[in-house]
């Protein structure tokens, strides 16, 4: 969940895409179409909620263009939080969660997959479609990012 909240920046959104990405699996070992064995599960379901992420996102983006063309647009922007857990203190996961938004959406995808979710590199490079090498550099640059915002914000004492 936490994966298709960071890739749709909405909590309604995530949701239905990480239903989506489930349902797709099922069908694929229903139909034994899915290859890989247990070890491909996590990765196929977290390319399936990337893949549907980008199509919702590019919904979106043309609702927001005939919404601006026909000055539809609501002045402010409902906010949701996309990072949450019954387990976090809200204090650190709002910090985090906003130092995750403020660092580039790439180096914070491989973040959130690397840390939250447990993948390897090379497990993460299929489900970017990238390069292992392009991943371990992002990741790279993606701690050093958030090193830097973390001692420009600490966390609160």
């Amino acid at each position: 969940m936490l994966y298709a909240r960071q890739q749709t920046r909405s909590e309604a959104d995530a949701e239905d895409v990480l239903q989506e990405a489930l349902v797709q699996l099922v069908r694929a070992v229903e139909r034994r179409t899915f290859e890989g064995g247990e070890p491909q599960l996590l990765a196929y379901a977290l390319t399936a909620i990337r893949h549907r992420a980008t199509d919702v996102a590019r919904r979106s983006m043309v609702r927001r263009r005939y919404e601006r063309a026909n000055g539809e647009i609501q002045a402010a922007e409902q906010e949701n939080p996309w990072m949450s857990s019954a387990l976090d203190d809200d204090v650190y996961r709002a910090h985090v969660e906003g130092i995750l938004k403020r660092i580039p959406e790439d180096f914070a995808e491989v973040l959130i997959l690397k840390i939250w979710e447990g993948l390897t590199f090379v497990q993460i490079a299929a489900v970017t479609g990238e390069h292992v090498s392009t991943v371990n550099t992002r990741y790279r640059r993606a701690l050093a990012r958030f090193r830097a915002e973390l001692a420009e914000t600490p966390l609160p004492e």
